[in-house]
């Protein structure tokens, strides 16, 4: 009797551990897309895992996951979402809780106060110090309470050294309770196909029309770039007629494309010679990352995170902030001078930033 006891408690199953990913949507921004991936890389041996969403009404990822499930609050601003997220949680009794992008951060933190969840862990989106000098006063609103909403976290995950000590120094964060890991890269088998010197060459951007990307001073780098360069920009965002009549003053209408949001990013990178990035700051530039998964190189500013990412000549070429004559040398250089190997370059980052390698350091975290 005795034997058979021991017997039926070895072979029982191990009760799996709820896990929660926090968003406000499933659009088609940076902190988005970390969080669907993160979902998809948990173990799911170990972890019952969620997604909440504030609202679901636009969605760019799928909410057809394996082993995924998803909760719509349908309060589509944070600032409606505290009962609704309370009662989920207390609710489903998750054993840890992520939550990304400062006004979900400040929500989640503000739940967990009134509940009893083991493990809350924040994950940082943009370097504060520089942060502010792009944003009004909804930012600034938020930037308030953000250093509070930290102290109630257990741990909080930074993409980049940089900024790791923009929240010290900026919030006085206690620098033990931030973990530096990297955003993750999907496998894909897509690379891009060696071209031949083209009579068009094309670059892609990918970004909001908001003040901190700088693509207005691309519009003039463009300008004064060969009339065979042409640009496509993807996104959308509140200055997106300003750059349209920058567009038209320089005349560059038929040089420039705007594509829109749209979900199958990659598909479009495939087309294209060079990935471009003109942001002031950057928390760490998914849309890089995506590139170089498929073998596309980058010319870019140096921003946060990008010294981790490429590798002048062999993935694409940093620029120092404001350099334009250097940023335009190294489009030129990069389209019409070097020869990239595109295979190369896919394996290198997806080397460093697998969802396997990863979705273990955050699953880290909690265990």
């Amino acid at each position: 009797m005795i034997v058979a006891e021991k017997e039926a408690v070895r072979l029982a199953p191990i009760s799996k551990r709820k896990v929660f990913f926090v968003l406000s949507s499933l659009a088609s921004g940076g902190s988005e897309r970390v969080f669907w991936n993160l979902a998809q890389g948990f173990d799911k041996h170990k972890y019952e895992v969620t997604i909440v969403i504030l609202d679901a009404s636009v969605n760019c990822f799928s909410m057809d996951l394996d082993e995924v499930k998803f909760i719509d609050l349908k309060t589509k601003k944070a600032s409606r979402s505290f009962f609704s997220l309370y009662s989920v949680l207390k609710r489903e009794q998750p054993y840890a809780v992520f939550s990304t992008t400062d006004h979900i951060n400040i929500l989640v933190s503000l739940v967990g106060r009134f509940l009893k969840i083991p493990v809350l862990v924040a994950r940082a989106s943009n370097i504060p110090h520089e942060q502010r000098l792009y944003e009004g006063f909804k930012y600034r609103f938020y930037e308030h309470f953000a250093g509070i909403s930290y102290k109630g976290y257990k741990y909080i995950v930074c993409q980049s050294e940089e900024m790791k000590q923009s929240l010290v120094n900026t919030y006085g964060v206690n620098p033990d309770q931030i973990t530096v890991i990297g955003n993750p890269v999907l496998q894909t088998p897509k690379v891009k196909a060696l071209r031949k010197r083209s009579k068009v060459y094309k670059l892609l951007v990918v970004a909001r029309f908001a003040l901190e990307k700088g693509l207005d001073r691309l519009i003039g780098i463009l300008a004064s770039l060969p009339e065979n360069y042409h640009l496509s920009l993807v996104g959308i965002g509140a200055l997106k007629d300003e750059i349209i009549q920058k567009v038209k003053e320089l005349g560059l209408t038929s040089r420039v494309e705007f594509l829109g949001q749209i979900s199958n990013i990659q598909e479009v990178m495939l087309h294209h010679d060079l990935m471009v990035l003109s942001s002031y700051t950057e928390g760490f530039p998914n849309v890089v990352l995506e590139a170089l998964n498929v073998g596309l190189p980058v010319v870019t500013f140096k921003v946060s995170g990008i010294p981790g990412l490429i590798v002048n000549g062999f993935n694409g070429y940093v620029v120092e902030q404001d350099d334009f004559q250097g940023f335009k040398d190294s489009v030129i250089s990069a389209c019409e001078v070097n020869t990239w190997n595109a295979l190369e370059i896919k394996q290198n980052v997806y080397q460093k930033y697998a969802l396997g390698l990863i979705s273990a350091k955050y699953e880290q975290l909690i265990q």
